[in-house]
């Protein structure tokens, strides 16, 4: 699972830095301040910093959340994947879900679908808070009102594609180390046991770790 686990991170530098370049091009091209004050927010973000707020922060609401009979009324149920959504532009809280995701291919990576028929949520994991993205956090704090300062809303989109991309490498490393500390071990969980990232009601979802 090290294979995966290497091209999923590979992946995710490829289109942080595919965004780096298509954002830094544009700003060659324009004068916009607005757009440079975020390309400078996000050059900004301490990457470790945000992974240990992210892992202490998971690490209490697993505690405080996942694992009471208040919240969870069946610890023991099994699943095979943790999906985990957040709100886009506009929102960098994770709410995570259990799913039990019908996938035969163990040794290969699985592409997820919109609306992806092979996953079936469950109820003892769902919408329970896991953490707060502080790179996407930053990026909602500070964009609200400010969209129409931009030159045109596809610069908007393109730094968010930009804090994104940075997001998932900074929660590929938390989960990683999630693995490491056995945060999940609690949990009656499968094999290979998927931990994936999305946004509300905008495309399919983006495999991030996988745990076996």
């Amino acid at each position: 699972m090290e294979e995966i686990n290497n091209s999923i991170l590979k992946n995710l530098k490829e289109t942080e830095n595919e965004m780096n370049q298509i954002v830094a091009e544009n700003l060659n091209e324009s004068e916009n301040e607005t757009y440079l004050e975020f390309y400078n927010l996000w050059k900004n973000q301490n990457r470790i910093d945000n992974q240990d707020l992210m892992y202490e922060e998971l690490k209490l609401n697993i505690e405080k959340y996942w694992l009471l009979e208040k919240y969870n009324n069946d610890i023991q149920k099994k699943f095979n994947m943790l999906y985990f959504e957040h709100g886009g532009l506009y929102g960098g809280d994770l709410e995570a879900y259990a799913i039990d995701f019908n996938y035969s291919n163990s040794k290969k990576m699985p592409d997820f679908e919109v609306m992806d028929d092979r996953f079936e949520y469950l109820d003892n994991i769902s919408s329970m808070p896991a953490f707060v993205s502080p790179t996407l956090y930053h990026l909602t704090k500070n964009i609200q009102g400010e969209e129409g300062k931009f030159d045109d809303f596809l610069d908007v989109n393109d730094i968010y594609n930009l804090f994104e991309s940075t997001a998932l490498i900074e929660i590929n490393r938390l989960f990683e180390r999630a693995d490491n500390e056995k945060l999940f071990e609690k949990f009656n969980f499968k094999k290979p046991f998927y931990l994936a990232i999305g946004e509300h009601d905008a495309g399919a979802p983006k495999l991030v770790y996988v745990i076996d």
